[in-house]
């Protein structure tokens, strides 16, 4: 059968000086054992042309004469110049069988995609024949053994399968590039190109063996192609995380970093290593995935998951070179499943930009949707602005005309009074004196109410050295009392009204109408079994407190009863009652307060200033 990695089988022997070495030399070596069963890890800096010798040996174990084997030898590598393959014959001669000639004076045909071949040879029943190979230090081939025409045939499949992962991830990379162009991703379309250039690095090894003509031609395409991955990574980079750098405060830093991995040109073109390239390529392909974890232009989220796909990748494609896990798996193998890292992370940069599409363009569509909301709630508090404005209107204009009958209401009984008042001083032989002064203070009260409501009456308050003389508190109480007795009696509410000694300069009308609507509001709407008027003493004011154990209001109730036109639910009211008394209490300046709570009753207070 065919063997791909008999290279692990194999021998290796390091020489210091390549042109002092020559094939006589290595047989020697060989039959004295110098030759290792593994490559030698030590370091061969301080010599000036080391190379590696690999003998390989094949036996036949086949007895029948007509049992021979013929077989071609391949190596899997980068080489900077083709390796010399020797074959020992039985009869202790060797021959060179690094492939054929295309003719006389012609270079040799070794190439054959990933793998370069020697010539086909016959391994007889039952002997063992010896093969040495003598490659650069830097090269350090994989070495199978195949059938004659399996080797093309695998390696054709391979190229074949190589070719159609790399034009589906171009594909994928001209997708998410165009995707990230029309989306106005910049950091997008950086991640794409600089995805695409490392998807053809990928394939450095099939264009440096497939379209070379020599090795050193292949080398500088691997060379280049690699050089253009790590050179674009890093400017990337630098181009992206300038500003957190703070590159343009400090130009020596940023010429100090433009010029950092210039000497890779050198390492290219007179060393040939290849570890130092390979070091400095997964170098940038870390820094890459940096670019894409902390900058790529997608939700944060799903740039988390791209970060991490990312350095997943990398470290795959890391461990199965051939100078680590590589070494024990066979040439296409390895290109298989560094074609399989390639798809994941293109597959995966794809998908993520196609969800933050989809995501931002939902997300786009909210902010319409929420915007046209905004809108119709604008245009509809401007319709109820409307409304509102026509409802005052109609308000302003109930208003006046409610004012205007008011008005024609208190001449209309302004005339009645004048003839009460005349017919009272007419009969007052025939009446009590105390009978006298209440009627007298009945068309008084009468008069200055219908005196409010006219036209000719006084709306500013007059100045307070002109108020009027002082007068007790007891006759506001005993007039709120007359008031309401027999209406408290008539619904079984127990109503007290204290009597005090408290003076005031207050206009008597202004408190007798405040503290008569007090009552009034809670006779008839507070549902109270208790009322309680009193006049108490604070510092060098008198207060007129209004208790109740109603069933009280809310605060929402509250502030919507001491506005004008505002009253309780079930009320039959026309809530003007409250908004008479601050009004009141603004003219003749006294402090009007009111609390309440739900099921604890009212308590409203009447501040004044004492004599």
């Amino acid at each position: 059968m065919s063997i791909e990695r008999i290279d692990r089988q194999a021998q290796y022997l390091i020489v210091p000086d390549a042109t002092a070495f020559g094939l006589e030399d290595a047989r020697k070596a060989l039959r004295e054992g110098r030759f290792q069963a593994n490559f030698p890890e030590e370091p061969f800096a301080d010599v000036p042309s080391p190379s590696t010798w690999i003998a390989i040996t094949l036996r036949n174990p086949a007895e029948s004469s007509d049992a021979e084997l013929r077989r071609v030898l391949g190596l899997g590598g980068i080489f900077v110049e083709l390796p010399e393959v020797y074959l020992f014959e039985g009869n202790g001669g060797a021959i060179e069988i690094l492939a054929s000639q295309a003719g006389d004076n012609r270079p040799l045909m070794a190439r054959y995609f990933t793998y370069i071949r020697t010539q086909s040879f016959v391994l007889p029943p039952g002997e063992t024949r010896t093969i040495l190979v003598n490659t650069t230090i830097n090269d350090r081939p994989t070495i199978g053994i195949f059938r004659e025409g399996d080797l093309g045939r695998n390696q054709i499949v391979g190229a074949l399968v190589k070719a159609l992962f790399t034009l589906t991830l171009l594909f994928v990379a001209t997708v998410l590039a165009v995707v990230s162009i029309m989306t106005k991703r910049t950091i997008g379309t950086i991640v794409a190109i600089g995805f695409g250039l490392i998807m053809l690095q990928a394939d450095a090894s099939l264009l440096s063996t497939a379209f070379s003509a020599t090795p050193r031609a292949g080398r500088i395409i691997w060379e280049a192609l690699t050089l253009s991955v790590i050179f674009y990574c890093y400017y990337a980079f630098l181009v992206v995380f300038r500003d957190s750098l703070r590159l343009s405060r400090h130009p020596w830093l940023a010429a100090l970093l433009v010029l950092l991995p210039t000497p890779l040109l050198w390492v290219a073109w007179y060393s040939d290593s290849t570890v130092d390239i390979l070091w400095a390529f997964y170098l940038t392909l870390i820094m890459f995935a940096l670019l894409v974890a902390l900058r790529f232009d997608i939700a944060r989220r799903l740039r988390i998951i791209a970060a991490g796909v990312m350095f997943f990748c990398v470290l795959a494609a890391l461990l199965v070179e051939p100078y680590y896990l590589g070494r024990n798996l066979p040439d296409l193998t390895i290109e298989f499943i560094r074609d399989a890292i390639r798809m994941l992370a293109g597959l995966a940069m794809l998908f993520l930009v196609l969800v933050d599409v989809r995501r931002t363009r939902q997300e786009r569509d909210r902010l319409t949707a929420e915007r046209i909301a905004a809108l119709e709630a604008r245009a509809a508090t401007d319709r109820q602005l409307l409304q509102t404005e026509r409802e005052y209107a109609r308000a302003r204009d109930s208003a006046q005309r409610r004012k205007q009958q008011l008005a024609a209401a208190s001449h209309d009984i302004r005339q009645p009074l004048i003839g009460l008042r005349g017919a009272l001083r007419e009969e007052a032989d025939s009446l009590s004196p105390a009978l006298q002064a209440r009627v007298s203070e009945a068309i008084d009260y009468l008069e200055q109410l219908t005196n409010e409501y006219s036209d000719r009456a006084p709306r500013e308050a007059p100045p307070h050295d002109d108020i009027g003389e002082e007068y007790p508190l007891d006759l506001v109480l005993r007039a709120v009392s007359d008031m309401f007795s027999a209406e408290a009696r008539e619904r079984s509410i127990d109503l007290r009204v204290a009597h005090s000694a408290c003076r005031t300069r207050v206009p008597a009308l202004a408190l007798v109408r405040s503290t008569s609507n007090l009552v009034a509001n809670a006779l008839r709407h507070a549902d109270a079994s208790r009322i309680m008027v009193g006049v108490r003493h604070r510092g060098k004011s008198c207060i007129i407190d209004v208790l109740d154990n109603g069933r009280g209001m809310s605060g929402d109730e509250l502030t919507r009863a001491l506005q004008a036109g505002g009253k309780g639910e079930g009320s039959d009211g026309d809530g003007l009652g409250l908004a008479i008394i601050q009004e009141l209490a603004e003219r003749h300046d006294f402090d009007f307060v009111m609390e309440s709570a739900q099921n604890k009753g009212t308590r409203a207070r009447l501040i004044l200033s004492a004599s």
